[in-house]
């Protein structure tokens, strides 16, 4: 593995559609107007202390967001120095307009970072805080090795719990704990044809995967009778993508991490592996060749950020009719799914725990939470209502030294082109509808699922049966479960 990086002065890439704010709204710090009482309070009771102290913090791939806030927080804090020991580094884009879009992790790399991270937290060493994207956080929570996020939150009073959506907080506690606290959220959603989906009476906030079947074979159309849908219901998606949409939504029914138990081997889990596969069989999803245009939900199941929100449905073949779906769920639990790419937790060992959860904090303030360079879905609503007005302000500040009268600003995905117009009001609201939906956290183990989705692709190319898939992923997770 490659020696760890500290991040200081080094530029990172983010999505293509969320970096756009940067380029159409005004500054890269955020909205300066979002107040951010009782964090400078805080900040000023640790500033007191004219002790010099290192906070460490470990990530896989540090984006601006993060070193935006490392920046800002030194400035505040003088005497606490942010180092980030970053385990791979982001390409840098050339020139100052071009944006890169974010690569996906090497899984090799992620399973190193999640090696490294281990040993470190089990011999004492690892860093104050940690980004526990790709690591399995409930695992070192069953040994001890990460704080309660939940206390420090309790016994702070200049956190001002009202400014949060409090259902992410809940959804990502562990056994009633809140380990991982997330800096940033995407939410788990379909693009659909309302015109279409809307017409079959489903309910997207009950739905399972046998219900969404069910609606989706009435959407299946043959208009020219060649035995070849001319209408798919769901795009194109691989087999490994499906199944861990499918992992996501029902993973505490097949794994009890407290316990150390999985159920992989039950009748429950072979059924969604034939019901998961007969959506390819019986033409659910769109296949080579087809019109990817005729679906009635896109397979995108990610919305980054406000930018995506706002114009995934402007850039889709929906057009007026293009509305959010909740994905569907085995889980009891209900209401829009969500991952993190920025879960953080502190080290139960770290030596500087005040000053670490202060950095947490402030990740979490008003004033970062607003900040372009979020890339995200901010768990703060003073952030969100910022990120909000920046839609409104799309493109009024191009060209002519900000003045506007420069080139209208363009996006083209795909080959389909549309103006990056300020959103309207109406616009705001169908998002402020959404973002108050995210109640299940998208739970997953990141070796469980890669376990899952190496295991399964044999059966999905017909080369083995649904029980001797679910025998040897039984077996496997079951081993690394009493790891």
């Amino acid at each position: 593995m490659k020696p760890m990086i500290t991040a200081k002065k080094m530029l990172a890439a983010s999505s293509l559609l969320s970096l756009i704010v940067l380029s159409a709204c005004s500054g890269g710090s955020g909205n300066s107007s979002v107040a951010d009482s009782g964090n400078n309070a805080a900040a000023a009771a640790v500033s007191s202390n004219t002790e010099e102290v290192t906070v460490s913090l470990s990530v896989m791939t540090a984006d601006r967001f993060l070193q935006l806030a490392e920046q800002k927080f030194e400035e505040q804090h003088p005497n606490i120095d942010i180092e980030i020991k970053e385990y791979e580094a982001a390409p840098s884009a050339e020139g100052n307009n071009k944006m890169m879009m974010t690569k996906m992790p090497d899984p090799q790399t992620t399973e190193k970072y999640a090696s490294s991270i281990g040993a470190e937290l089990m011999s004492g060493k690892a860093s104050d805080i940690i980004v526990m994207n790709g690591l399995p956080a409930a695992k070192y929570a069953d040994k001890n090795l990460l704080a309660d996020l939940g206390e420090m939150m309790k016994n702070d009073a200049s956190f001002p719990m009202g400014h949060y959506y409090t259902d992410i907080f809940e959804a990502m506690k562990y056994n009633g704990v809140l380990y991982t606290v997330p800096a940033k959220v995407e939410l788990n959603l379909w693009l659909g044809d309302k015109s279409v989906i809307d017409g079959s009476n489903v309910d997207d906030n009950a739905w399972s995967w046998a219900d969404f079947k069910n609606a989706a074979q009435t959407w299946l159309k043959d208009d020219n009778g060649d035995g070849q849908s001319d209408r798919y219901p769901l795009g194109k998606i691989e087999p490994v993508q499906l199944m861990t949409l499918m992992l996501n939504s029902s993973f505490s029914n097949f794994v009890d991490t407290a316990g150390k138990r999985a159920s992989f081997d039950s009748q429950e889990f072979t059924g969604m592996l034939e019901l998961a596969k007969s959506f390819y069989d019986e033409q659910i999803i769109y296949t080579d060749g087809a019109d990817n245009a005729n679906v009635v939900i896109q397979p995108k199941a990610k919305t980054m950020g406000y930018m995506d929100m706002y114009m995934m449905p402007k850039m889709s073949s929906f057009e007026e009719s293009a509305a959010y779906y909740n994905l569907p769920s085995e889980n009891e639990q209900r209401g829009t799914q969500f991952t993190s790419s920025m879960p953080l937790a502190i080290n139960s060992k770290s030596e500087h725990t005040e000053e670490a959860w202060e950095f947490v904090k402030f990740l979490l303030s008003d004033e970062m939470q607003s900040a372009n360079e979020l890339n995200g879905i901010a768990v703060n609503k003073n952030g969100a209502k910022a990120q909000e007005e920046n839609l409104k302000n799309l493109g009024q500040n191009q060209g002519n030294g900000g003045q506007g009268g420069g080139k209208k600003l363009m996006l083209n995905i795909n080959g389909k082109t549309a103006d990056m117009e300020p959103a309207t009001d109406a616009d705001i609201a169908l998002i402020e509808e959404v973002l108050n939906r995210p109640k299940v956290y998208a739970e997953t183990d990141p070796k469980i699922a890669a376990i899952v989705t190496e295991e399964t692709a044999p059966f999905f190319q017909g080369q083995r049966s649904a029980e001797e898939t679910a025998k040897i992923i039984q077996n496997k997770v079951g081993t690394y479960l009493l790891e």
